[in-house]
């Protein structure tokens, strides 16, 4: 018994532990959102991340979108640029998606390395037919292979649903919704009470103690002999004899592509890219 409830205590200090240094780890990025991010791109051609071409904003939206981009660079590593136009662009879908492609490509965008991790969402205001204008998101690296394309869909679906009537808010809509995005299943955004751990760590101490009291009860009632008719073993021989083989064969299908995330393509300068876009 005493044995037992040694193993109690070990077992609890064990989970206890590993448990806090768990919270631990998480709490600390949590409150120091650049762990595990370096910026390892040396070759970018701007730091400038908003570029107003289409004069929708004031200086002051341009300077507040510019600081809530940084910070959400800092916590999910990868950069987010926004561009606005007022232009005719030819080529329909396939001329605005190549112009922002090439847009992030020529300037050598991405947090990790030169088209790197990051993504560019391009605002057309150009005005034709019944809408107001399109919008393209073209993602690069780890957000392209983040984003499906119903991630993306969503995404714009909530810019364009604010564009029309407040282009700032929506802006900020792209960018934080960028950043949660990227943050959702990371350890980053886990926090675990320390409450939590020592509720667990009991539970856990006490099944272990009460399945191996358990089972040292058991074992006490019966004895080697205990369902032996007679008392005395008797051991029966059996032989397993290996008289036929029958195999069949199925050929499994494969399948092979490139890439990953929503509307995956390669740009006019050779590099992958993902996107989707919407009218507005």
């Amino acid at each position: 018994m005493k044995r037992y409830i040694k193993n109690f205590w070990v077992l609890f200090l064990i989970l206890i532990i590993f448990g806090l240094g768990v919270a631990g780890v998480a709490g600390y990025r949590s409150s120091h959102p650049k762990t595990g991010f370096v910026r390892g791109n040396k070759e970018a051609k701007t730091d400038e991340r908003v570029f107003d071409y289409g004069e929708l904003l004031s200086e002051d939206e341009e300077a507040a979108l510019r600081s809530l981009i940084a910070q959400a660079e800092d916590e999910c590593g990868c950069d987010i640029v926004l561009v606005t136009l007022n232009r005719e662009i030819g080529g329909e879908w396939n001329g605005l998606r190549d112009w922002a492609d090439d847009f992030y490509d020529e300037n050598c965008f991405g947090y990790d390395a030169a088209h790197g991790d990051g993504c560019v969402l391009v605002d057309n205001w150009y005005s034709f037919g019944d809408y107001n204008g399109d919008t393209w998101l073209s993602t690069s690296g780890r957000v392209e292979n983040k984003y499906s394309s119903d991630d993306i869909d969503e995404l714009l679906d909530d810019v364009c649903g604010v564009v029309n009537s407040n282009p700032y808010e929506a802006y900020k809509l792209y960018i934080n919704g960028v950043k949660k995005h990227m943050l959702s299943g990371s350890p980053q955004s886990l926090r675990i009470p320390w409450i939590i751990v020592v509720i667990i760590a009991l539970v856990l101490s006490g099944l272990y103690f009460l399945i191996h009291l358990y089972t040292k009860q058991a074992k006490d009632t019966t004895t080697p002999l205990t369902y032996v008719t007679g008392g005395s073993p008797v051991e029966e021989r059996h032989i397993d004899q290996f008289l036929t083989k029958t195999v069949h064969k199925r050929k499994i299908e494969t399948s092979s592509g490139s890439g990953g995330g929503g509307g995956h393509h390669i740009s006019s300068g050779g590099f992958s890219h993902g996107g989707g876009g919407h009218h507005h």
